[in-house]
């Protein structure tokens, strides 16, 4: 719990870092317009570029071979037995070697797909992702559009990428260990692979041509891909294609804003923290029986409220405009007092921050300097918290003494109740 005193230099503080914030922003501007012209953006980490070479590698060796198995176009130059050539046998062998790489090569990148970058990964089911691919497509037509600058794949790349790469790849994974096991159907392959060709059409044939089509399709897709590729790196001059082989590509107009990112997120963070922070203040003269309540009860409250995180309490006493600096402090605010609402003593009171009276107001606390003013001065001021409710009960004793009566007293655990949901419904928004 901290009271007044200790929260003051630490107010004093928060608003002298805040003119150095202001500064060091400008200076941060004047700095990001230089670091535009000096800097690059690390967009493609290396597990990713050696998932994309990799992947090149195997379908073009897949490729090969596997029009060569379908038709072969080398003759051999032993006319004889196949037995001593072999040639046919080698480049089996090539093709099913490589297609066990190019399968764990898939795995590994659908595991860095949570495990990269931003970049690396795919927001395909949010529904920026369909907007900005909608006019990604217009962009490419020449029609009038509102195509934002993607620095990593834009969302037609990712979308051809899920068919392709994706898609395409288990298609051709799956039909290609089945044609290879399809030999040994009693085998434990065999019989792990049977149902592939009762998706695939019914028939060996079916999967045969299945399998054709998509390496057709990959095909199709490489002239395409590498297509587009030259053509953003012509362009926008943005070294699309050598960022494949370093990671790092040339953003005049972003890579100074990608580099503040990770300041920026820091920052971020640290102030979700502090949006998350909710201030509990209890306010009150200890000395008058019932008007004592709200400091009274903040010890208890503390040990209730031990299990709810990132609570910050503070004494406020009876220190009348004092406690506009507390109350600025924070975006959330639960302020306990004795309020006079003329309702039977032991009345439990809540009041919202539209409810609690300005400085005209009809005064609601007992104290010489209630706490409407203090409302009415941080709401001149445009600092009032974001979030703001008074819990009170209405006193049955202002006689002096150091104890709270019976009334209130037994009226204290249903408050603490109802500041506990009120933090609780907090929480979850």
């Amino acid at each position: 719990m901290r009271t007044l005193a200790e929260l003051k230099p630490v107010i004093r503080e928060k608003r002298a870092e805040g003119r150095l914030e202001n500064r060091k922003t400008a200076a941060a501007d004047r700095n990001a317009v230089h670091a535009r012209e000096q800097n690059s953006v690390y967009v493609w980490q290396l597990p990713i570029r050696i998932f994309h070479w990799v992947n090149a590698a195997s379908i073009m060796i897949l490729m090969v071979t596997g029009i060569y198995i379908g038709h072969p176009f080398i003759t051999p130059a032993n006319n004889g037995e196949a037995y001593y050539d072999f040639f046919m046998g080698w480049v089996r062998d090539i093709h099913f070697f490589t297609a066990f790489i190019f399968t764990a090569n898939l795995i590994f990148r659908f595991y860095w797909t949570f495990k990269g970058n931003h970049y690396a990964k795919s927001q395909i089911l949010q529904k920026s992702f369909w907007s900005g691919l909608i006019e990604t497509v217009k962009g490419y037509l020449f029609l009038p559009n509102h195509k934002p600058h993607y620095i990593g794949h834009n969302p037609l790349a990712q979308l051809s990428y899920w068919i392709f790469i994706g898609l395409g790849s288990v298609i051709m994974v799956f039909t290609g260990y089945y044609l290879l096991f399809q030999p040994q159907p009693d085998s434990i392959f065999g019989k792990a692979f049977a149902w592939v060709t009762f998706v695939f059409g019914g028939s060996d044939y079916t999967v045969r041509s299945w399998h054709h089509l998509v390496a057709w399709a990959f095909m199709l897709f490489i002239v395409i891909h590498v297509y587009m590729a030259f053509r953003e790196d012509w362009l926008a001059k943005n070294g699309t294609m050598s960022s494949i082989f370093t990671g790092y590509k040339f953003e005049p107009a972003h890579r100074a804003e990608e580099k503040a990112a990770v300041t920026v997120l820091h920052k971020q963070t640290a102030a979700v923290d502090e949006a998350r922070k909710i201030t509990i203040l209890g306010i009150g003269n200890s000395l008058y029986s019932d008007e004592g309540l709200g400091v009274q009860i903040l010890p208890r409250l503390q040990e209730a409220l031990k299990d709810i995180g990132n609570l910050e309490f503070v004494d406020g006493t009876t220190e009348g405009m004092q406690l506009l600096g507390p109350v600025e402090a924070t975006r959330s605010l639960i302020i306990i007092d004795a309020v006079n609402a003329g309702k039977d003593p032991g009345t439990q009171i809540r009041l919202e921050k539209e409810e609690i009276p300005s400085f005209n107001g009809i005064k609601m606390s007992v104290h010489q300097i209630g706490f409407q003013e203090v409302v009415s001065a941080a709401q001149l001021r445009d600092r009032l918290p974001e979030r703001m409710v008074m819990f009170g009960i209405q006193p049955a004793s202002l006689d002096l003494g150091t104890e709270l009566s019976e009334t209130v007293q037994s009226a204290v655990p249903e408050l603490i109740g109802r500041i506990r949901r009120q933090l609780r419904e907090w929480r979850e928004v």
